[in-house]
């Protein structure tokens, strides 16, 4: 760090290097060994703000250029990149819900409600949920096989 009371030599040129690559005040007070108070309050002066807003400028063309550069090379997600940036391009997308006709309704027993706690089995009766689960797969399986026309209900007047 610079003594306190001494003027600071800052190279004009190596600032506007470190403008350039977008330096942040605590990166160009490292690199000259000054405070950050000192580039904050020079930074109030024309000429160091100017510099320092020439180099920033130069960076960021720079940087354009790269960008470009790699868009024109085929690279998909920079040239989307840019053209949303540059050109206000969005991405749109559509949130729609295709009504169908056409509804298949399964349903099911719940388990809960057979009488299992009777003490002598009845022949067809559900007594597991394992079982309940492999004859609803089945029924589902064959109602999506099936090309019998599924009848729809008529809406009902609070539905318009």
């Amino acid at each position: 760090m610079a003594r306190r009371g001494k003027l600071a030599r800052i190279d004009e040129g190596e600032l506007e290097k470190l403008a350039m690559l977008q330096c942040t005040d605590e990166e160009v007070a490292a690199w000259f060994g000054v405070t950050t108070r000192t580039i904050e309050r020079r930074r109030k002066t024309g000429r160091f703000a100017e510099i320092m807003e020439r180099g920033r400028a130069k960076g960021r063309i720079s940087l354009r250029r790269t960008q470009m550069r790699l868009a024109e090379q085929g690279s998909g997600s920079v040239a989307i990149w840019l053209g949303k940036q540059l050109l206000g391009q969005v991405d749109h997308i559509d949130h729609r819900v295709e009504q169908s006709n056409l509804i298949r309704v399964i349903t099911l027993p719940k388990i809960w409600d057979l009488p299992s706690a009777r003490a002598t089995p009845v022949p067809g009766l559900i007594t597991s949920a394992a079982a309940a689960i492999q004859i609803a797969r089945e029924g589902a399986t064959r109602a999506l096989q099936s090309t019998d026309p599924v009848p729809v209900l008529p809406k009902r007047p609070q539905d318009d």
